[in-house]
């Protein structure tokens, strides 16, 4: 069986998975558009326990709409988003902090915004960074482990009339032993098509948006970032300049989300330097999470060798102090091979010179006969 995903640019998350036996779709195949739910209403939640709802910004909107292949209507569009009891609110994500073994109440909206009427299935599930840096949920077959683990919804499945919307109830429920930091999560809505494959295969169709759900367990924060598996390399030419490419991968080693403002710089060993050019900040990481980066500093003279610096200042979300910049450095050989070729040439033609020196003529010593006595 095999998968295919496909991201459109809605406000929050949208994946597409087709599952077929034979080919999965091309990219091309998923029917439909992604579209944006207008926010409306008031914000509202409640908790039990120490729990409150709080701070923490969101890197994009946690509510979202999308669209897949749907009926002979016209496609299904719908969508996700904070709500009170009443009817959605204004909020961009679900953001809580909490102490271990609180209980949080609060609502999900889900809205049919197509003209015929739909059957979503409704879940929770984590959160992790892909390989370039995206905000993703686990897939619908794999069991989650930490917040989408706690949250529990009141119905697995919504069915909806044309242009309608329901309030799902949901418990957030922190174990007692939760860890400290930040927990990331989402609640997914997701409609499960047919289509047909170019290849004339029926092929099956999931289509998933989410709202992202940040919790914060009070206890002792440890923010901070490393730089790892850091090298460069210098590829020249035989005359004039070269580039350099410096990769490394940053890790968010603590327990508190964090993007960050990162710069490279190569050095020669009389001081000179120059910097990376557009070289972009850092995607918000999530903790444990890694975001490899690779950058080509050009038109650098092969000085013998060079040091490449990494510089990441962590950007920590609103009310959390950010922890000290992290600094990592490497050292590459970079031969400056004219340079080489013509001291080889000067060292051969000086010894070739020495060889070719004419000899004077050699005097032989007189030969002293010994008499006996």
């Amino acid at each position: 069986m095999k998968r295919i995903r496909l991201r459109a640019a809605a406000f929050g998350l949208l994946v597409v998975v087709a599952l077929g036996l034979g080919q999965p779709l091309p990219a091309g195949a998923a029917l439909g558009a992604a579209g944006a739910l207008g926010a409306a209403g008031s914000a509202g939640s409640s908790a039990t326990g120490a729990a409150d709802a709080a701070g923490g910004s969101a890197g994009a909107a946690g509510g979202s709409a999308g669209a897949a292949g749907g009926s002979a209507g016209g496609p299904a569009t719908f969508g996700v988003r904070p709500a009170t009891a009443q009817a959605p609110d204004t909020r961009n994500n679900f953001s809580y902090s909490a102490t271990p073994g609180a209980v949080v109440r609060d609502h999900v909206a889900v809205s049919n915004l197509s003209h015929d009427p739909v059957t979503l299935r409704v879940y929770a599930s984590d959160a992790f960074n892909t390989p370039d840096g995206g905000f993703d949920l686990l897939a619908a077959g794999k069991d989650p482990v930490d917040v989408g683990r706690w949250s529990v919804l009141d119905t697995t499945q919504v069915h909806l009339a044309p242009r309608s919307t329901a309030i799902v109830p949901f418990t957030l429920s922190v174990p007692t032993n939760a860890s400290p930091g930040d927990h990331t999560g989402g609640i997914v809505a997701s409609l499960t098509t047919e289509a047909t494959g170019a290849d004339g295969q029926r092929v099956a169709v999931e289509q998933r948006v989410g709202a992202r759900v940040y919790l914060r367990v009070s206890g002792d924060l440890d923010p901070a970032l490393s730089i790892e598996d850091l090298s460069a390399s210098y590829d020249g030419s035989f005359f004039g300049r070269g580039d350099t490419t410096v990769s490394y991968v940053v890790r968010n080693s603590g327990n508190v989300r964090l993007g960050g403002k990162q710069s490279v710089r190569v050095e020669t060993p009389w001081g000179t330097s120059l910097d990376a050019p557009n070289l972009g900040d850092l995607p918000e990481l999530l903790p444990g999470n890694t975001f490899r980066v690779t950058t080509v500093v050009p038109d650098v003279l092969p000085a013998g060798w060079l040091t490449g610096r990494v510089h990441v200042e962590p950007v920590a979300p609103t009310g959390t102090e950010p922890p000290a910049a992290v600094d990592a450095s490497v050292t590459t050989a970079a031969v400056p091979w004219l340079l080489v070729v013509a001291l080889l040439l000067v060292v051969g033609f000086v010894l070739y010179r020495r060889l070719r020196r004419p000899r004077g003529p050699v005097t032989p010593e007189p030969e002293v006969e010994h008499v006996a006595a």
